[in-house]
């Protein structure tokens, strides 16, 4: 999957892009009001929440889980994804 800004997710890191989608949406519109919208959210900013998510700094029962999974290519892999407003 090619990402907009030219970072691309490998096919096999695509399950990871799939699960942000499910609650996130497929451009970062989120359908729950309580899931934040990630469409042209500042990139680097993503980046570092999903860090803090990662190290413990910032704790969300789904959130912290789901960015322990997450390289740092691939929080930026995603964040790039989202700050375009990747459409379907």
């Amino acid at each position: 999957m090619v990402i907009t800004s030219g970072m691309s997710i490998a096919a096999s890191d695509e399950n990871l892009l799939n699960m942000c989608q499910a609650c996130h949406g497929n451009d970062g519109n989120s359908q729950f009001t309580s899931i934040p919208n990630l469409k042209w959210q500042n990139q680097a900013y993503m980046v570092q929440q999903l860090a803090q998510f990662k190290n413990g700094q910032r704790q969300d029962k789904t959130m912290s889980k789901v960015a322990k999974l997450l390289s740092t290519e691939q929080m930026e892999a995603i964040a790039s994804y989202f700050h375009n407003g990747k459409e379907e």
